[in-house]
């Protein structure tokens, strides 16, 4: 049998992870050949002819794809050209943005043969070996397939409770690693319970961990490598915080080269010691999830703030110079704009490094997509499931949070920018507002527009918001000069 495995990344330096663990189980467990497993990886923006046409040279048996929020309208669109093409091929996607609701994508899409609906290793392996034996596929548990013009979910799957029974993918020779990426698990799912969030999927056992021996081999095998990063892809590297401290020691007297490592970490459990570590270590980014300091809305959605305790490690953090992204979600329910622009102003006080603004998605499989009926939620039926409003947002509102999601990632991390919202009287939400209503104001296809970049659009707006303001515009002028390297405009341009 000639299996084929695909996807699309969100970023071409990411290392196929998932794709890595099924190759890697199949020829442990079921020994398999190397030359049996092909793994093909896309860019973003590959059009679906090409992927199908890539897949198609392969001639395979068996397609299977790893499906996320970004890639899956293309993977589908790729998926019914090649069934059309080979109608014989056995098509079987698996992934976060399939699994939750297989039997939806099923009856949307007859291209598609079979889907995973949790973890992918033990179903897809049994799927590989009915096949090969000419057996029927609905004996396989944990899994939703089309018989006939019918379409049935099988028994669940047994969770993999060791995961150490799983094949690494750290030497599958099936990509040139030279300046990548490289994507490793030292555990798998999350004990909290935030309604958002799939990294606690529907698993008996919430929080499971590879072995430290395990984990130390995979990461002193990458440090060998001529890689870019180590992406450490947990839900939340430091849940165990004596276990990251060794994790941390091991990168420090391994890692002579400082390649750099990045991680999502949860400030509460930050301490001195582990933020000093992971210096050491080279940690040059951090993801660290506020998302609101609304009380209600935290309740509503099961998120925990322990604000003392998170502000001490968020603290930390800044005493070691540790590089890192602070994280809100615009349009939580029970949210309004009032309540958001104060948990945005709370956020730029802390004066992380960068700090991001994400519109909120109601995901397949989380919590708030079962209840989104109850609170009244609405949201874009399709990728990447945009919310539309809710009881105490309108739509008007929503597309108020998207346009401020944009303003923060173009003029808000500007440390110019930033200065300029600690004035008397001005907040930092009070500047993205009167950006968002100048940027409009600017004509977007003119060329000046478009010659002007990032550092120049910067400048004009702030002379025009000192103008505005009655603020003495000297010093953010010296300011915007320093950080853009830009020549200082005089007062008058700030029409």
């Amino acid at each position: 049998m000639n299996i084929c495995l695909a996807t699309v990344h969100s970023s071409p330096a990411f290392t196929p992870l998932a794709l890595l663990y099924l190759k890697a189980f199949l020829l442990e467990q079921k020994s398999l050949s190397a030359d049996a497993v092909g793994i093909l990886e896309f860019k973003p923006g590959d059009m679906p002819d090409a992927i199908a046409q890539r897949v198609l040279d392969q001639s395979p048996d068996l397609l299977g794809l790893s499906c996320y929020v970004w890639n899956i309208k293309t993977l589908l669109a790729a998926a019914q050209q090649i069934k059309a093409r080979q109608p014989g091929i056995c098509i079987v996607l698996g992934g976060p943005e399939v699994g939750p609701v297989a039997r939806s994508v099923l009856e949307r899409n007859p291209c598609v043969d079979c889907i995973v609906k949790s973890e992918g290793e033990l179903p897809f392996a049994d799927i590989v070996e009915t096949l090969a034996n000419g057996g029927a596929l609905a004996t396989v548990n944990g899994i939703c397939l089309r018989r006939g013009n019918d379409i049935i979910e099988t028994e669940d799957a047994p969770t993999l409770h060791d995961l150490n029974t799983l094949a690494s993918p750290s030497r599958l020779a099936d990509f040139d690693p030279k300046g990548r990426v490289i994507c490793i698990e030292t555990q798998r799912g999350c004990v909290f319970r935030c309604n958002f969030c799939f990294y606690n999927k529907d698993l008996s056992i919430r929080n499971r961990r590879f072995d430290l021996d395990r984990v130390k081999q995979e990461i002193q095998y990458w440090l060998q490598q001529d890689i870019a990063e180590i992406y450490l892809m947990d839900p939340i590297f430091n849940l165990n915080a004596a276990r990251a401290k060794e994790i941390c020691r091991f990168i420090s007297e391994h890692n002579p080269r400082r390649i750099a490592f990045h991680t999502e970490v949860w400030a509460e459990f930050i301490d001195a010691e582990l933020a000093r570590l992971m210096q050491a270590a080279n940690f040059r980014f951090l993801e660290v999830g506020l998302q609101t300091t609304d009380q209600a809305v935290l309740a509503t959605v099961e998120r925990r703030l322990r604000l003392a305790q998170f502000l001490e490690g968020i603290e930390q953090l800044k005493r070691y110079e540790l590089p890192f992204e602070l994280q809100l979600i615009y349009g939580l329910p029970g949210e309004t704009r009032a309540s958001f622009r104060a948990s945005l102003d709370f956020a730029a006080s802390l004066r992380a490094p960068e700090l991001s603004v994400f519109p909120l998605m109601v995901l397949p499989g989380t919590e708030l997509r079962r209840k989104a009926a109850a609170l009244g939620i609405e949201y874009d039926p399709e990728p990447p499931y945009y919310i539309r409003s809710h009881r105490s947002m309108n739509a008007e509102d929503i597309a108020y949070g998207l346009k401020l999601s944009k303003a923060v990632d173009s003029a808000g991390e500007s440390w110019t920018v930033r200065l300029l919202a600690r004035e008397a009287g001005v907040t930092y939400a009070d500047v993205m507002d009167e950006w968002m209503i100048w940027a409009d104001a600017q004509d977007a296809g003119s060329p000046a527009r478009v010659a002007a970049g990032k550092g120049e659009m910067i400048e004009r707006f702030i002379l025009h918001f000192c103008a505005k303001r009655q603020i003495p515009p000297e010093f953010y002028q010296a300011s915007s000069s320093l950080e853009f390297g830009a020549k200082p405009r005089s007062a008058t341009a700030a029409a």
